[in-house]
């Protein structure tokens, strides 16, 4: 019986931190690594919140509206689709040259799971501003802080689940950070934002 998603999320709670056992929460099959896309779904509403943050933002900088909220969204939406599977689309390519093959599934089940924890910090401070707990002054120190928790995660998944020494889990941390700000840019390109 392959694991439930209650015992993979406390399993990424446990890698997260530090402890290499908790891939042993996740099903690291061939199928458990197609069904840990479904976090993805699970995330929707937390992308949903980070929309709506940004058209509140845009509204009270008084940015001039060139383009509807739906278009808006509709690009939020592919970007958000097209990041999660870039990174793994480019790891599957460049798998063999970089002797990823016996850790492949099992670090990309992990970041997919991973990314509902890692993601926690940044839904808090969107929450929070939203609701107007959070000053509009914290939010860009608040989503920093949110974003260097979720760097550290994929970090941590890249050298525990992935097997990469901490250097080498920098750097693919890094591409796979910069592989999504290049799918937003490309996204608000191709939707004219």
């Amino acid at each position: 019986m392959s694991p439930s998603p209650i015992s993979a999320l406390v399993g990424s709670v446990r890698l997260l931190g530090g402890d290499r056992r908790g891939l042993e929460a996740m099903d690291l099959s061939l199928d458990g690594f197609w069904a840990s896309f479904r976090v993805m779904l699970w995330l929707a509403p937390a992308v949903a919140l980070s929309l709506l943050a940004d058209l509140r933002l845009n509204e009270l900088a008084g940015t001039p509206r060139q383009t509807s909220d739906g278009l808006v969204i509709l690009a939020g939406v592919v970007s958000y689709v097209a990041g999660w599977v870039a990174f793994p689309l480019l790891l599957a390519a460049l798998g063999r040259p970089l002797d990823l093959g016996r850790v492949f599934v099992p670090w990309m089940v992990a970041r997919n799971w991973t990314a509902i924890p890692a993601s926690v910090p940044y839904v808090v401070v969107v929450v929070a501003w939203l609701i107007g707990v959070l000053p509009t002054r914290g939010l860009g120190p608040a989503t920093l802080a949110a974003l260097g928790f979720s760097l550290f995660c994929g970090w941590r998944v890249a050298v525990l689940a992935g097997g990469r020494p901490w250097g080498a889990g920098i750097a693919y941390t890094l591409v796979d950070f910069l592989l999504g700000l290049l799918i937003e840019s490309g996204a608000d390109r191709l939707f004219d934002l």
